[in-house]
Protein backbone atom coordinates (compact mmCIF):
# COMPACT_ATOMS: atom_id res chain seq x y z
CA UNK A 1 0.00 0.00 0.00
CA UNK A 2 1.87 3.15 -1.36
CA UNK A 3 0.58 6.81 0.30
CA UNK A 4 -2.58 8.18 -0.48
CA UNK A 5 -3.89 11.62 -1.23
CA UNK A 6 -6.60 12.62 0.42
CA UNK A 7 -9.21 15.96 -0.62
CA UNK A 8 -11.95 17.75 1.21
CA UNK A 9 -15.30 17.95 -0.77
CA UNK A 10 -17.38 20.85 0.39
CA UNK A 11 -20.88 21.10 -1.67
CA UNK A 12 -21.32 24.75 -1.23
CA UNK A 13 -24.96 24.88 -0.04
CA UNK A 14 -25.86 26.91 2.66
CA UNK A 15 -23.18 28.65 3.14
CA UNK A 16 -21.14 31.83 2.36
CA UNK A 17 -17.84 32.17 0.84
CA UNK A 18 -15.95 33.29 3.45
CA UNK A 19 -17.16 30.31 5.88
CA UNK A 20 -16.01 28.05 2.63
CA UNK A 21 -12.45 30.24 2.44
CA UNK A 22 -12.05 29.96 5.80
CA UNK A 23 -12.74 26.28 5.67
CA UNK A 24 -10.38 25.38 2.86
CA UNK A 25 -7.55 27.56 4.49
CA UNK A 26 -7.55 25.04 7.30
CA UNK A 27 -7.89 22.28 5.41
CA UNK A 28 -4.77 23.32 3.73
CA UNK A 29 -2.60 23.84 6.65
CA UNK A 30 -3.76 20.90 8.18
CA UNK A 31 -2.23 18.79 5.40
CA UNK A 32 -4.75 17.75 2.97
CA UNK A 33 -3.90 17.21 -0.55
CA UNK A 34 -7.22 18.97 -2.36
CA UNK A 35 -10.49 20.80 -1.71
CA UNK A 36 -13.19 20.21 -4.14
CA UNK A 37 -16.81 21.82 -4.39
CA UNK A 38 -19.99 20.57 -6.99
CA UNK A 39 -21.80 22.21 -9.43
CA UNK A 40 -25.10 22.47 -8.35
CA UNK A 41 -27.29 25.45 -8.41
CA UNK A 42 -30.00 24.48 -5.44
CA UNK A 43 -29.70 23.00 -1.92
CA UNK A 44 -29.65 18.50 -3.06
CA UNK A 45 -32.22 16.71 -2.00
CA UNK A 46 -33.36 12.98 -2.77
CA UNK A 47 -36.30 10.71 -1.83
CA UNK A 48 -33.94 7.90 -3.33
CA UNK A 49 -33.10 4.53 -0.91
CA UNK A 50 -29.63 4.98 0.76
CA UNK A 51 -28.78 8.40 -0.88
CA UNK A 52 -26.89 10.38 1.74
CA UNK A 53 -24.19 12.61 -0.34
CA UNK A 54 -25.57 16.00 1.24
CA UNK A 55 -27.23 17.28 4.69
CA UNK A 56 -29.68 18.28 2.66
CA UNK A 57 -33.51 16.45 1.77
CA UNK A 58 -35.47 19.67 0.61
CA UNK A 59 -34.20 22.23 -1.70
CA UNK A 60 -34.56 25.24 0.54
CA UNK A 61 -31.39 27.71 1.19
CA UNK A 62 -28.89 29.20 -0.79
CA UNK A 63 -26.47 27.15 -3.11
CA UNK A 64 -23.36 29.15 -4.30
CA UNK A 65 -22.56 28.83 -8.50
CA UNK A 66 -19.32 26.28 -8.70
CA UNK A 67 -17.34 27.69 -11.18
CA UNK A 68 -17.18 31.23 -10.02
CA UNK A 69 -16.76 30.26 -6.14
CA UNK A 70 -13.75 27.96 -7.24
CA UNK A 71 -12.08 30.70 -9.23
CA UNK A 72 -12.24 32.91 -5.78
CA UNK A 73 -10.84 30.08 -3.81
CA UNK A 74 -8.22 29.22 -6.18
CA UNK A 75 -6.85 33.03 -5.68
CA UNK A 76 -7.56 33.14 -1.26
CA UNK A 77 -6.23 29.66 -0.95
CA UNK A 78 -2.72 29.01 -2.75
CA UNK A 79 -1.08 25.61 -1.12
CA UNK A 80 -3.58 23.03 -2.36
CA UNK A 81 -5.40 21.48 -5.58
CA UNK A 82 -8.56 22.93 -6.02
CA UNK A 83 -11.29 21.56 -8.24
CA UNK A 84 -15.20 21.10 -9.07
CA UNK A 85 -16.34 17.51 -8.36
CA UNK A 86 -18.30 17.19 -11.01
CA UNK A 87 -19.18 19.63 -13.62
CA UNK A 88 -22.18 18.39 -15.30
CA UNK A 89 -22.24 18.88 -19.26
CA UNK A 90 -25.78 19.79 -19.94
CA UNK A 91 -25.15 23.10 -17.60
CA UNK A 92 -23.13 24.62 -20.37
CA UNK A 93 -21.63 23.95 -23.92
CA UNK A 94 -18.65 21.82 -24.04
CA UNK A 95 -16.78 24.57 -25.30
CA UNK A 96 -17.56 26.89 -22.26
CA UNK A 97 -16.76 24.19 -20.08
CA UNK A 98 -13.07 23.66 -21.96
CA UNK A 99 -12.47 27.27 -22.10
CA UNK A 100 -13.56 28.40 -18.36
CA UNK A 101 -11.12 25.55 -17.15
CA UNK A 102 -8.29 26.60 -19.12
CA UNK A 103 -8.53 30.26 -17.41
CA UNK A 104 -9.37 28.78 -14.10
CA UNK A 105 -5.82 26.46 -14.20
CA UNK A 106 -4.32 30.21 -15.08
CA UNK A 107 -5.83 31.66 -11.56
CA UNK A 108 -4.97 28.28 -10.41
CA UNK A 109 -1.34 28.73 -11.07
CA UNK A 110 -1.40 24.92 -12.64
CA UNK A 111 -3.50 23.56 -9.40
CA UNK A 112 -6.92 22.77 -10.90
CA UNK A 113 -8.90 19.46 -10.92
CA UNK A 114 -11.96 19.30 -12.98
CA UNK A 115 -14.13 16.06 -13.69
CA UNK A 116 -17.27 15.87 -16.07
CA UNK A 117 -20.27 14.36 -15.20
CA UNK A 118 -23.48 13.39 -17.67
CA UNK A 119 -25.58 15.51 -14.93
CA UNK A 120 -28.06 13.64 -12.81
CA UNK A 121 -30.12 16.11 -10.33
CA UNK A 122 -33.41 16.23 -12.18
CA UNK A 123 -35.23 19.08 -9.95
CA UNK A 124 -32.12 21.92 -10.87
CA UNK A 125 -32.60 20.95 -14.51
CA UNK A 126 -36.54 21.87 -14.88
CA UNK A 127 -35.65 25.03 -12.49
CA UNK A 128 -33.14 26.60 -14.66
CA UNK A 129 -34.45 25.85 -18.30
CA UNK A 130 -32.31 22.84 -18.74
CA UNK A 131 -33.43 19.85 -20.57
CA UNK A 132 -33.18 16.59 -18.59
CA UNK A 133 -32.34 13.76 -21.18
CA UNK A 134 -33.00 10.56 -21.27
CA UNK A 135 -29.67 8.60 -19.32
CA UNK A 136 -28.31 7.09 -22.57
CA UNK A 137 -28.66 10.63 -24.07
CA UNK A 138 -27.11 12.05 -21.42
CA UNK A 139 -23.82 9.50 -20.77
CA UNK A 140 -23.63 10.10 -24.99
CA UNK A 141 -23.10 13.68 -24.78
CA UNK A 142 -20.68 12.99 -21.58
CA UNK A 143 -18.07 10.50 -24.16
CA UNK A 144 -18.67 13.22 -26.87
CA UNK A 145 -17.37 15.87 -24.45
CA UNK A 146 -15.06 14.41 -22.67
CA UNK A 147 -13.09 13.37 -26.25
CA UNK A 148 -13.41 16.98 -27.66
CA UNK A 149 -11.97 18.04 -24.25
CA UNK A 150 -9.19 15.72 -23.59
CA UNK A 151 -8.35 16.73 -27.33
CA UNK A 152 -8.76 20.39 -27.05
CA UNK A 153 -6.83 21.04 -24.00
CA UNK A 154 -3.73 17.84 -25.93
CA UNK A 155 -3.44 21.10 -28.26
CA UNK A 156 -5.24 19.38 -31.31
CA UNK A 157 -8.17 20.07 -33.21
CA UNK A 158 -11.62 20.04 -31.26
CA UNK A 159 -14.25 19.63 -34.01
CA UNK A 160 -17.42 17.73 -33.03
CA UNK A 161 -20.35 19.28 -35.15
CA UNK A 162 -22.71 17.11 -32.96
CA UNK A 163 -21.95 18.84 -29.94
CA UNK A 164 -21.02 22.42 -31.63
CA UNK A 165 -17.65 22.31 -31.84
CA UNK A 166 -15.96 24.12 -35.08
CA UNK A 167 -12.82 26.18 -35.40
CA UNK A 168 -11.84 26.59 -31.43
CA UNK A 169 -9.29 28.63 -30.64
CA UNK A 170 -5.69 27.50 -28.92
CA UNK A 171 -5.80 27.28 -25.15
CA UNK A 172 -3.06 28.38 -23.02
CA UNK A 173 -3.39 25.44 -21.04
CA UNK A 174 -0.16 23.77 -19.36
CA UNK A 175 -0.19 21.94 -17.30
CA UNK A 176 -3.48 20.37 -18.02
CA UNK A 177 -5.42 19.86 -15.40
CA UNK A 178 -5.80 16.76 -13.17
CA UNK A 179 -9.15 15.02 -14.99
CA UNK A 180 -11.99 13.06 -13.34
CA UNK A 181 -14.82 10.79 -14.30
CA UNK A 182 -17.10 9.87 -11.10
CA UNK A 183 -19.79 7.39 -10.99
CA UNK A 184 -20.10 3.70 -10.85
CA UNK A 185 -22.07 2.39 -14.08
CA UNK A 186 -19.86 -0.50 -14.84
CA UNK A 187 -20.81 -0.53 -18.63
CA UNK A 188 -20.71 3.10 -19.36
CA UNK A 189 -19.26 5.48 -16.83
CA UNK A 190 -16.06 3.10 -15.92
CA UNK A 191 -15.59 2.28 -19.46
CA UNK A 192 -15.07 6.34 -19.99
CA UNK A 193 -13.03 6.45 -16.83
CA UNK A 194 -10.68 3.92 -17.83
CA UNK A 195 -10.03 5.80 -21.19
CA UNK A 196 -9.99 9.46 -20.43
CA UNK A 197 -9.94 9.84 -16.66
CA UNK A 198 -6.84 10.70 -14.63
CA UNK A 199 -8.72 10.09 -11.20
CA UNK A 200 -12.04 8.14 -10.76
CA UNK A 201 -14.52 8.70 -8.11
CA UNK A 202 -16.63 6.53 -6.46
CA UNK A 203 -19.07 7.73 -3.92
CA UNK A 204 -20.60 5.52 -0.77
CA UNK A 205 -19.78 2.26 -1.25
CA UNK A 206 -18.33 -0.25 1.14
CA UNK A 207 -15.11 -1.46 0.93
CA UNK A 208 -16.46 -4.47 -0.96
CA UNK A 209 -18.44 -3.20 -3.27
CA UNK A 210 -15.61 -0.21 -4.09
CA UNK A 211 -13.04 -3.81 -4.41
CA UNK A 212 -15.61 -4.76 -7.60
CA UNK A 213 -15.83 -1.43 -9.21
CA UNK A 214 -12.26 -1.02 -9.31
CA UNK A 215 -12.38 -4.80 -10.37
CA UNK A 216 -14.48 -3.70 -13.64
CA UNK A 217 -12.14 -0.70 -14.01
CA UNK A 218 -9.79 -2.99 -14.87
CA UNK A 219 -11.24 -4.70 -17.55
CA UNK A 220 -11.66 -1.99 -18.98
CA UNK A 221 -8.31 -0.66 -18.96
CA UNK A 222 -7.16 -3.79 -20.18
CA UNK A 223 -9.46 -3.84 -22.84
CA UNK A 224 -7.71 -0.32 -24.40
CA UNK A 225 -4.68 -1.29 -23.60
CA UNK A 226 -4.35 1.29 -20.91
CA UNK A 227 -2.53 0.79 -17.67
CA UNK A 228 -4.88 1.13 -14.41
CA UNK A 229 -2.36 2.72 -12.18
CA UNK A 230 -2.57 5.29 -14.27
CA UNK A 231 -5.74 6.47 -12.92
CA UNK A 232 -6.21 7.56 -9.48
CA UNK A 233 -8.89 5.30 -7.73
CA UNK A 234 -11.04 7.52 -5.31
CA UNK A 235 -13.90 6.91 -2.77
CA UNK A 236 -15.84 9.69 -1.27
CA UNK A 237 -17.20 9.44 2.47
CA UNK A 238 -18.63 10.82 5.36
CA UNK A 239 -16.43 10.70 8.53
CA UNK A 240 -17.85 10.34 11.78
CA UNK A 241 -14.92 10.43 14.04
CA UNK A 242 -14.13 11.50 17.89
CA UNK A 243 -12.57 10.01 20.21
CA UNK A 244 -15.41 8.92 22.24
CA UNK A 245 -16.67 6.10 19.81
CA UNK A 246 -19.92 6.15 21.59
CA UNK A 247 -20.75 9.60 20.20
CA UNK A 248 -19.43 8.92 17.02
CA UNK A 249 -22.27 6.18 16.60
CA UNK A 250 -24.81 8.41 18.03
CA UNK A 251 -23.85 11.31 15.75
CA UNK A 252 -24.10 8.81 12.67
CA UNK A 253 -27.42 7.54 13.97
CA UNK A 254 -29.08 10.80 14.71
CA UNK A 255 -27.92 11.80 11.55
CA UNK A 256 -29.79 8.65 9.31
CA UNK A 257 -32.85 9.07 11.94
CA UNK A 258 -33.68 12.69 10.90
CA UNK A 259 -32.97 12.00 6.95
CA UNK A 260 -34.95 8.57 7.16
CA UNK A 261 -31.59 6.77 6.29
CA UNK A 262 -30.74 3.27 7.58
CA UNK A 263 -28.04 3.92 10.13
CA UNK A 264 -26.34 0.30 9.09
CA UNK A 265 -26.23 0.97 5.54
CA UNK A 266 -24.70 4.64 6.24
CA UNK A 267 -22.28 3.00 9.02
CA UNK A 268 -21.18 0.44 6.25
CA UNK A 269 -20.47 2.95 3.66
CA UNK A 270 -18.61 5.85 5.92
CA UNK A 271 -15.36 6.09 8.30
CA UNK A 272 -16.60 5.87 12.06
CA UNK A 273 -15.48 5.43 15.29
CA UNK A 274 -12.11 6.50 16.98
CA UNK A 275 -9.23 8.32 15.03
CA UNK A 276 -7.48 4.49 15.28
CA UNK A 277 -10.86 2.60 14.05
CA UNK A 278 -11.17 5.38 10.95
CA UNK A 279 -7.35 4.63 10.19
CA UNK A 280 -8.11 0.83 10.36
CA UNK A 281 -11.12 1.82 7.35
CA UNK A 282 -8.73 3.67 5.38
CA UNK A 283 -6.71 1.07 5.42
CA UNK A 284 -9.58 -1.57 4.13
CA UNK A 285 -10.38 0.80 1.29
CA UNK A 286 -6.65 1.41 0.31
CA UNK A 287 -6.60 -2.43 0.35
CA UNK A 288 -9.84 -2.89 -1.61
CA UNK A 289 -7.59 -0.73 -4.42
CA UNK A 290 -8.41 3.38 -3.10
CA UNK A 291 -5.25 5.65 -4.18
CA UNK A 292 -7.13 8.80 -3.09
CA UNK A 293 -9.68 9.16 0.35
CA UNK A 294 -12.51 12.24 -0.52
CA UNK A 295 -13.89 13.15 2.92
CA UNK A 296 -17.28 14.98 2.47
CA UNK A 297 -18.25 17.80 4.76
CA UNK A 298 -21.54 19.94 5.33
CA UNK A 299 -21.89 23.29 7.07
CA UNK A 300 -21.77 23.68 10.13
CA UNK A 301 -18.11 22.09 9.49
CA UNK A 302 -17.13 20.43 13.10
CA UNK A 303 -13.70 21.64 13.04
CA UNK A 304 -12.70 18.78 15.83
CA UNK A 305 -13.76 16.21 14.03
CA UNK A 306 -11.63 17.40 11.21
CA UNK A 307 -8.66 17.80 13.19
CA UNK A 308 -8.59 14.47 14.56
CA UNK A 309 -8.68 13.07 11.03
CA UNK A 310 -5.90 15.41 10.11
CA UNK A 311 -3.47 14.84 12.63
CA UNK A 312 -4.39 11.28 13.64
CA UNK A 313 -5.45 9.45 10.34
CA UNK A 314 -3.78 11.29 7.34
CA UNK A 315 0.09 11.10 9.08
CA UNK A 316 -0.43 6.76 8.85
CA UNK A 317 -1.08 6.98 5.01
CA UNK A 318 2.10 8.99 4.19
Amino acid sequence: MGPLRFGLHSGQHRVSHAELRDLWRWAAGAGFDACYLFDHFRPLYSDAPGFLPEEADVPEGPCLEGFLTLAALAREVEEVSVGLMVAGVGYRTVALVGHMAATLQQAAAGRLEIGLGAGWFEPEHWAYGYDFMPARERLARLEGALEAVVAWWGGEAATVPALGLRELPVLPLRPVPRLWVAGTGERVILRLAARFADSWNAMFLTPDEFAGKVEALAGHCERIGRPMQRIERSIALRAFCSRDRTRALARLEGLAALRGRDAGRVRARSLVGTPAECADQVARYADSGATHITIMVHPPYDYEELSLLASEVLPRFR
